[in-house]
């Protein structure tokens, strides 16, 4: 589903000569999150329908600022885009993170992913000055946005 989301997804960012992760190198990165990440805090919520994967999303402290929150891999299968099922997983990685009373929650996304820039703009999270590179060959960087949490322990 990851892959399928990925490749989809991001065909008009990276070169169509670009070497995409195997699926090796993609199992290792989840196994990954959620095995010493999971130690640390990290959380997988995943949707499903007529008993199939169809979205994933991870939550819990930044790696670079554990004091921080952060949203990672949102990820819908494209036969389900534009049914909900990144709006239901974002919300549920977000309402993880302000139960854990993070002030602040961090995500990365590709620059070139105007469509998800957008969309988290709308929701209100704030482009920062830190960026990384993703595929240096072509360029191809993520930037990092943050959201102020609502502190719920205030009446």
């Amino acid at each position: 589903m990851h892959r399928a989301a990925a490749h989809t997804g991001f065909a008009h960012i990276f070169p169509s000569d670009a070497t995409p992760p195997t699926y090796e190198e993609d199992l290792a990165r989840w196994e990954l999150w959620l095995g010493p990440d999971w130690d640390q805090g990290r959380r997988a919520y995943v949707a499903a329908a007529s008993g199939r994967l169809v979205g994933v999303v991870l939550a819990g402290p930044d790696p670079d600022e554990p004091e921080v929150g952060h949203v990672a891999r949102l990820y819908v299968d494209p036969s389900s885009w534009g049914r909900g099922v990144g709006t239901l997983l974002y919300g549920t990685a977000l309402r993880d993170l302000i139960g854990r009373s993070f002030p602040e929650a961090t995500l990365w996304v590709l620059e070139a992913n105007h469509r998800a820039r957008s969309w988290y703009e709308r929701l209100g999270w704030r482009l920062s000055d830190k960026r990384k590179t993703t595929y240096a060959p072509a360029g191809i960087d993520d930037v990092q946005y943050r959201l102020t949490l609502p502190d719920v322990t205030r009446p």
